[in-house]
C-alpha cells in the first residue's frame, strides 16, 4: 500500500541502532582467556584513546 517505508526496507536500519552492551562474563571465556585478550589489546590502547579517534565512532 502506497510508498510507506518500513525498517525492513532499509538494510542499514539494524546498524543504525545503538548496540547492546557486551559483557565479558557472557562470552564464556576463562579468566586466562580474558587476561590474554586484554594483554593483546593493551598494545593499541594509546592509539585507541588518541586525539581524533572519536571520528571512528560515527562510521
Amino acid at each position: 500500500m502506497g510508498n510507506r517505508k518500513t525498517s525492513q526496507d532499509d538494510p542499514n536500519e539494524k546498524a543504525k541502532k545503538k548496540p547492546a552492551s557486551l559483557l565479558v562474563s557472557n562470552l564464556g571465556w576463562s579468566a586466562e582467556e580474558v587476561q590474554q585478550t586484554r594483554a593483546r589489546f593493551a598494545a593499541w590502547e594509546e592509539d585507541w584513546d588518541g586525539l581524533g579517534m572519536e571520528a571512528y565512532d560515527h562510521l
